[in-house]
């Protein structure tokens, strides 16, 4: 037993707990989390990647605004372009765009400048950009929401005191032009849609630009009423000023040549037949380069001068009115839907659209081997759906189709005609265009729908030369409802008001617990 205990080692002692190494090893550790902390949010600041989780994508630029912000027209400025978005945060519009009109910025990789302004809050700013601003805003600053387009090229924007010089590469949008509004069925007028993104690419693209290109409306050979309210001459001068055109009337009796810088001529329901001479300035101006005509048609009348120009190009308006039987009744209203040639029509490819008026249809060539021998290609724009026909004796009471007088088939009521070779780079900027439509009811602003408003824009874009601005429609309101009973919404409030921060608080003090042990 002694033996056993002699062959005893006493365990060495406790070695003491050295605080002052605890406290520094503590301390590096916090001076080392919150440098990570750091690193994480300077590089989630500076390489992040934007996504829309909407279900619809609404917030999600279409690819036409994409090409533009990456265009050379964007991309090699040396001074970006600046937006002032000019919205009061109490807008109920302020949660829709901010997202919107920050894409742009992102996408454009600098060179698109926004900030953001609410002009009540911050009146002393308010002021600034009043100042800087004034010639072009007046007043509306503070009569509505708008967005405020500086892209003034190698001009920085005007200092506090100093008169700004405003050019032709400076606007406005007015938020309410961006609002998309219907009658519902109570007879009251809701907003059903935003086409926001159409008006802003719109707005960008002339600002850079500058000054307004021009188009003429041949005024002597229609009988439209210049100014008035419900005249297609108004819309067509509206729809075409939000895409920095201008549309000015010309009487081409008057006249031995086209102007030089005209980037179009357009002609709306012919009455009266052009003269020899006017002809022969239709084909001067149609042989130029780069020369673009818009022809919307009325089926009452027969210019046979002009059907012949028409047809010389591949596209022969015909005596017919397009009709339809259903459940005993002759239905004039043509049902029509967008073809996917040449990607003029952008959103609205395969869509179907009422067109209400008189609807004549077009004979189109498309692939003509005398038109191709001449330079020449045709393409339906615009058909009538299945089951209408062309009726030539429409002027009796409920006509019948009849297979050898009425044109069966497909029936087309648009189209686009190309002069010149626009697959050769060299050469394609030099082609001219021409659209023609076999009726121009639909510009009475009674019967004028979205659709044929944007197929008006996308077809200018495309006679001009901005493919890159085809395709951008506007946007719809989504609109979710969710019904709760009283009980549920007390359930709901106690959640987050009680039980959500007592479960943290338990959760935080059961940590600090197993620390403190």
């Amino acid at each position: 037993m002694a033996q056993s205990d002699s062959n005893f080692e006493m365990a060495p002692p406790p070695r003491p707990i050295r605080r002052l190494g605890l406290g520094v090893r503590s301390v590096f550790q916090l001076l080392f989390a919150l440098l990570s902390l750091i690193s994480i949010f300077y590089l989630a600041g500076k390489y992040y990647e934007r996504k829309d989780l909407t279900a619809r994508g609404t917030f999600t630029l279409s690819e036409a605004t994409q090409n533009l912000l990456s265009s050379s027209a964007v991309q090699e400025r040396e001074e970006p372009v600046k937006i002032i978005a000019a919205i009061r945060k109490s807008s109920p519009h302020f949660r829709r765009l901010r997202p919107i009109i920050e894409e742009y910025e992102h996408l454009s990789k600098g060179k698109i400048e926004v900030d953001f302004l609410d002009p009540i809050r911050d009146g002393d700013r308010a002021l600034e950009v009043m100042n800087n601003y004034g010639d072009v805003l007046a007043d509306k600053l503070f009569e509505d929401d708008l967005f405020i387009i500086d892209a003034r090229p190698g001009i920085k924007p005007p200092e506090d005191g100093e008169n700004s010089t405003i050019t032709s590469h400076l606007g406005y949008l007015r938020i309410s032009d961006l609002l998309v509004k219907a009658t519902d069925v109570n007879k009251q007028r809701r907003i059903v849609g935003y086409q926001d993104e159409d008006m802003l690419s719109s707005m960008i693209q002339s600002a850079i630009e500058g000054l307004p290109r021009i188009m003429y409306l041949i005024e002597d050979k229609s009988d439209l009423e210049v100014g008035a309210a419900d005249s297609p001459w108004l819309v067509l001068t509206e729809a075409l000023e939000k895409q920095n055109i201008l549309l000015l009337p010309i009487k081409i009796s008057q006249i031995d040549r086209v102007p030089d810088h005209a980037e179009g001529l357009v002609i709306v329901a012919p009455e009266y037949d052009f003269e020899e001479k006017e002809i022969g300035i239709l084909n001067d101006y149609w042989n130029r380069p780069s020369s673009a005509i818009i022809a919307y048609l009325d089926p009452n009348t027969r210019p046979v001068n002009l059907r012949a120009f028409l047809r010389r190009n591949g596209v022969t308006p015909r005596d017919d009115r397009i009709m339809r039987t259903r459940n005993g009744r002759t239905e004039s209203q043509v049902l029509a839907t967008f073809t996917a040639g040449l990607g003029i029509n952008g959103s609205l490819e395969s869509k179907s659209v009422p067109f209400e008026g008189r609807v004549s249809s077009l004979e189109v060539r498309e692939g003509a081997e005398d038109l191709v021998s001449n330079g020449i290609q045709c393409y339906s724009l615009i058909e009538a759906a299945p089951g209408f026909w062309g009726e030539t004796d429409y002027k009796k009471l409920n006509p019948k189709y009849d297979d050898d007088a009425d044109q069966g088939g497909v029936l087309a009521i648009g189209a686009a005609v190309i002069r010149g070779n626009a697959n050769d780079d060299k050469t394609a900027e030099d082609i001219s265009k021409m659209i023609v439509l076999s009726t121009s009811d639909f510009l009475d602003p009674k019967r004028l729908g979205n659709e044929q408003l944007d197929f008006v824009k996308n077809s200018t874009h495309w006679l001009l030369g901005r493919e890159e601005l085809m395709g951008i429609g506007p946007r719809g309101v989504e609109r979710r409802k969710l019904n709760l009973i009283k009980s549920e919404v007390s359930f709901l409030h106690n959640i987050v008001v009680f039980f959500i921060p007592a479960g943290l608080l338990l959760l935080a003090l059961t940590v600090w617990n197993m620390r403190r042990a």
